[in-house]
């Protein structure tokens, strides 16, 4: 069993990265330009990749805690009220004044089961190691996992996740790390900063992979593994197929994909699988179980709009 991750249940999970306002709404087909629809239903909610992965893992039972921007506008006790309300710490994170919250409209097409995101940001700045080593202490044994959003400061994020590295060479036990690499653009940092070596487990989008040439997750999967340091693990989900995963224990593993009945809401279906598979190794559980835990309460946040009603008793039991 692939047990080197194991982590004391006492001990948060710290989530790395982006919270802003996502308007989601739901139309029977995508609206053709300059034409006038109704929307079945419209509904807003927290969101950003960190931030929502903070949702499901503390839905799960994890203890988890958010770190970011915090925009000091109109939204921000909404953000604040919604992480309360679904137990996320996160008052450490940094709130800066005259700044407005990135906020994200979504598009989802009940007849092609499409989701079209726009989204704005008007220059909310983004985390920096200055503000990582202030605000979060790695010495007081809180933090046994902190996961990284890929985003825009990728030269900040490498400084942050070496930060963790070199703390962990002077403790007795390690912190694990994680990093997503969603967004093709982010593809240069990695290459340009060596950043393949940094964390523990390199999660890798679909379209990521596909960006870069990639047919299959498989293929994506193996490629990659080259690239991470001895000992890492690279996991790629790829939708409706499942999640590819290696490390040295296992091996080359898959998962199928575990799709509801009726997909309503696949905003933040990558999210609620990273949250899954971390919950999964962070409990010791093998490579290959990890990510079928994460297909499955993926497959389940696809059936519910948004996140206020996802129930994942019946998958946990599983686990």
């Amino acid at each position: 069993m692939d047990d080197c991750f194991l982590i004391d249940g006492n001990k948060r999970t710290l989530f790395v990265g982006l919270v802003c306002v996502d308007v989601l709404n739901l139309v029977s087909k995508f609206p053709e330009e300059d034409a006038e629809y109704r929307c079945i239903d419209s509904y807003k909610q927290r969101g950003g990749n960190a931030s929502n992965s903070s949702t499901v893992f503390s839905l799960l039972g994890g203890a988890a805690e958010f770190f970011g921007i915090l925009a000091d506008d109109t939204e921000l006790p909404f953000i604040q009220n919604n992480f309360e309300k679904f137990g996320v710490k996160f008052k450490n994170s940094v709130v800066k004044p005259n700044k407005i919250c990135p906020r994200t409209v979504v598009i989802l097409s009940l007849e092609s089961h499409s989701r079209t995101t726009l989204h704005t940001n008007k220059g909310l700045p983004e985390l920096t190691l200055d503000d990582f080593s202030k605000n979060i202490s790695l010495s007081s044994s809180e933090y046994g996992w902190i996961h990284f959003e890929g985003r825009d400061n990728a030269h900040e994020i490498a400084r942050m996740i070496t930060y963790v590295n070199e703390i962990n060479k002077n403790n007795s036990t390690s912190i694990f790390t994680s990093l997503e690499a969603e967004k093709l653009r982010f593809a240069p940092h990695l290459d340009k900063l060596d950043m393949w070596k940094l964390p523990d487990v390199l999660f890798v989008s679909k379209e990521f992979a596909r960006g870069q040439g990639y047919t299959c997750m498989e293929q994506a999967v193996t490629s990659y593994f080259r690239k991470v340091k001895n000992g890492a693990v690279v996991i790629c989900a790829w939708g409706e197929m499942g999640a590819a995963a290696m490390s040295d224990q296992s091996g080359l593993v898959t998962s199928p994909a575990f799709p509801p009945s009726e997909i309503l809401d696949t905003c933040g279906a990558g999210d609620t699988f990273i949250a899954a598979t971390l919950f999964a190794l962070g409990r010791g559980k093998a490579l290959q179980m990890a990510i079928k835990f994460g297909c499955k309460v993926a497959g389940s946040k696809c059936g519910v709009q948004g996140f206020n009603n996802l129930k994942f008793n019946n998958v946990l039991a599983e686990l």
